[in-house]
């Protein structure tokens, strides 16, 4: 079969191919024909709610991973060093954004969605088996800085659907965040503490291999 990225390829090629096929036929006066949606479409939809679930799920754990790591003892600097947990994430983000962004112009939107979906993969699974705070921070602070599928989704939007269907994609999108945003707590919550493997100390390795899983599937 396939391998995942040619699958994203041939998706994005076909779906560029009729968006054209539609703007032109805008163009001309005729109302575009798109019997089907376009399935690129719902893997990029797919794309940003494994996106979302692996930034979002150590929400409600981040302090509990704190206390695990033996960092303090101190109720009031539970919530300090837990936030550092949290924004490594977007930190990373912030740093990259601009250059992925640049990547995708140059080389194509699918690369960057590739790299953005291979990084909620490794490093989720490194951030769950991360022996120390440091380790933990560095893989939440590589995942965001290697993570470019929100940007990239956005400004793929009109090589994917015509100008007529775009306000129906993009509140698909921010739906799409939205739900992962929801899902991705709401599963970090339940899972966390639950062991994976007997003997391993990794209370969190549940919940990121779980996010990791669904970023997989994305591909």
């Amino acid at each position: 079969g396939a391998s995942p990225c040619s699958r994203w390829t041939a998706l994005g090629a076909t779906c560029s191919r009729s968006a054209a096929l539609a703007r032109m036929a805008e163009a001309g006066g005729a109302a575009p024909a798109l019997d089907r949606p376009c399935r690129a479409m719902v893997a990029l939809l797919i794309a940003l709610f494994a996106n979302a679930v692996a930034m979002a799920s150590p929400f409600p754990f981040a302090p509990f991973l704190v206390l695990h790591y033996g960092l303090t003892d101190d109720r009031a600097e539970i919530g300090y060093y837990g936030g550092f947990i949290l924004s490594a994430f977007m930190l990373g983000r912030a740093m990259s954004s601009y250059h992925l962004g640049l990547l995708s112009d140059k080389h194509g939107r699918v690369l960057v969605i590739e790299i953005g979906l291979l990084s909620c993969i490794i490093f989720q699974l490194l951030f769950g088996l991360a022996p120390t705070f440091g380790a933990a921070l560095a893989a939440r602070l590589l995942m965001g800085l290697f993570n470019g599928i929100i940007g990239v989704a956005k400004a793929m939007l009109p090589e994917l659907v015509t100008a007529a269907q775009q306000p129906r994609a993009m509140s698909a999108i921010s739906g799409m965040w939205g739900l992962g945003n929801v899902a991705g707590p709401a599963l970090g919550g339940l899972l966390y503490g639950v062991p994976l493997f007997a003997g391993v100390d990794a209370p969190a390795l549940l919940p990121t291999s779980l996010g990791a899983g669904l970023a997989l599937a994305a591909r």
